[in-house]
């Protein structure tokens, strides 16, 4: 039953919303709490950022309290329709400014790792909320945008810290040494914002330089498939991106000495027809090459060098995907993966020297944003606790190393080249390969399953959904290999255990 003008319905279905972001849906028991609306959830936050500056004991089990409590009311399945505009936009305003006042709270939290895993699930989950809410919100605009650009905008898709509201409006308004985190909208992103132990909802940072003589303004970032290059901003706005957010550091003057020393270290080697190369180990104490994080901290690092590396909290990975990460060419071992950590383009989020300006949103790509991050969290899930992995096709295998060898002559070269870099390996190229059409094979079930509802589903139903496809696909897999079934499985000769 659907019902107008009904703000209870914010309950149930932001929170299930909400926990596509936070847990894969298989390992939290449900609490006894059973009617915690969103407004009661934004208070017990503000309660405990206030209570952990003179009692940091309560921090953990208080942040753990409210995702609970968030968690048990996921099982409602029931969506309200609600045209109430004013109402949403409260909502929203309320998520958004929760958020900021619960960053402003992650200084205190670097004694206490657990405090912050905590408190971060809720902040990432409060920018699911506002997802659903500005899709909804902007489906009932009557002049809502067919286009959407890149850091610009209004609200309620583009939403600007009180803080900046005078002086952000725009791309235009980036300053130097500013950091745009964004996420774009192929599979391998989503498992670039997933791949650490925290399932994050970003997979690329850019730095920004203004100069000051032209005061025009670039982005210095590196690109998995050309290395690190400078460009102007319009090239980064025309990248048609998910979703971008803005971080300014205290320090405008370290911030911009940062940036111009990134800025012409990579153009000058840009210069030479030549780029610095990509690093794939992710190792930000080496900046011969370079990844899209190490950017930033390589930079910060040059000009505070008796500083530690950025950021303040780094991304660990968990042991069961070593084999992943090591394809990748990240070098872990069972030895060092307690120890290993690496900057994850989502972890410059909770650096409390960064804040945050302004945070845009394409409402358009939200849901498939979010359903690849539920596929991939999924992915994951099952390479940690059943121990899948990734088998690319024969096809896949020749197909890679076709690419390798076509990048190596003179001939051909050039047409290759902004597609697989000369230090990309087949086994990495086969990875990316088999990623996309894993993702593709798996998003098309969650479709079909999708028809079978007269509304959206829910986190729930498509984590139910998927669990299901796994199982289904997986029994036919065994089928096949013993010959007792024609037909193939979806996914599982690409992805098995």
């Amino acid at each position: 039953m659907f019902r107008k003008n009904n703000r209870k319905f914010l309950g149930p279905l932001i929170v299930a919303t909400m926990l596509s972001g936070c847990s894969t849906g298989s390992n939290r028991n449900p609490s006894s709490e059973q009617d915690v609306t969103l407004a009661q959830i934004i208070e017990g936050i503000r309660l405990t950022s206030e209570r952990q500056k003179t009692d940091h004991s309560i921090c953990k089990p208080a942040y753990d309290s409210l995702y609970q409590q968030l968690f048990n009311l996921a099982g409602d399945t029931t969506y309200f329709d609600m045209n109430n505009i004013e109402a949403i936009d409260r909502e929203i305003k309320a998520s958004w400014n929760a958020r900021i006042a619960l960053k402003a709270t992650f200084k205190d939290f670097d004694a206490d790792p657990d405090c912050l895993k905590s408190a971060t699930d809720v902040f990432r989950g409060l920018r699911y909320v506002e997802d659903y809410l500005i899709e909804m919100r902007v489906s009932l605009m009557a002049n809502a945008p067919v286009e959407y650009t890149n850091l610009k905008g209004e609200f309620p898709y583009m939403l600007v810290n009180p803080k900046y509201e005078t002086e952000f409006k725009s791309y235009e308004d980036l300053k130097s040494g500013d950091v745009i985190l964004s996420r774009g909208n192929a599979f391998s992103s989503a498992a670039i914002a997933r791949i650490g132990s925290n399932d994050y909802q970003f997979s690329h940072l850019s730095f920004v330089y203004k100069n000051p003589e032209s005061q025009e303004t670039y982005t210095t970032e590196a690109h998995i498939e050309i290395g690190s290059v400078t460009a102007p901003i319009m090239e980064h706005v025309s990248s048609k991106n998910a979703r971008e957010v803005v971080f300014r550091y205290e320090d405008a003057d370290v911030a911009h000495r940062a940036s111009k020393y990134m800025y012409d270290r990579v153009l000058a080697k840009q210069k030479t027809k030549k780029t610095i190369e990509y690093d794939f180990s992710m190792n930000y104490k080496d900046d011969e090459r370079l990844f899209c994080s190490e950017v930033v901290s390589s930079a910060f690092k040059k000009v505070l060098p008796d500083a530690d590396y950025f950021p303040i909290f780094k991304s660990k990975f968990t042991p069961g995907m070593i084999p992943f990460i090591n394809t990748i060419g990240v070098p872990a071992t069972k030895e060092n993966i307690g120890k290993l950590d690496v900057f994850s383009p989502g972890d410059i989020q909770f650096d409390p020297r960064f804040d945050l300006v302004a945070e845009w949103r394409n409402p358009k790509k939200m849901e498939e944003n979010r359903l690849k991050d539920f596929i991939l969290t999924k992915i994951f899930e099952r390479m940690e606790t059943e121990s899948y992995k990734i088998d690319p096709t024969f096809k896949m295998d020749a197909q890679s190393k076709t690419f390798w060898l076509l990048r190596r002559l003179p001939i051909v070269k050039k047409f290759v080249a902004d597609k697989f870099p000369l230090n990309m390996s087949p086994s990495q190229m086969e990875l990316f390969m088999a990623l996309d059409k894993l993702g593709d094979a798996i998003y098309k079930e969650v479709e079909k399953a999708s028809l079978e509802y007269d509304r959206p589903m829910t986190p729930k139903e498509i984590y139910v959904a998927l669990d299901n496809f796994f199982k289904q696909d997986f029994e036919l897999y065994k089928r096949y290999k013993k010959g007792q079934e024609v037909t193939k499985p979806s996914f599982h000769l690409l992805f098995h255990p």
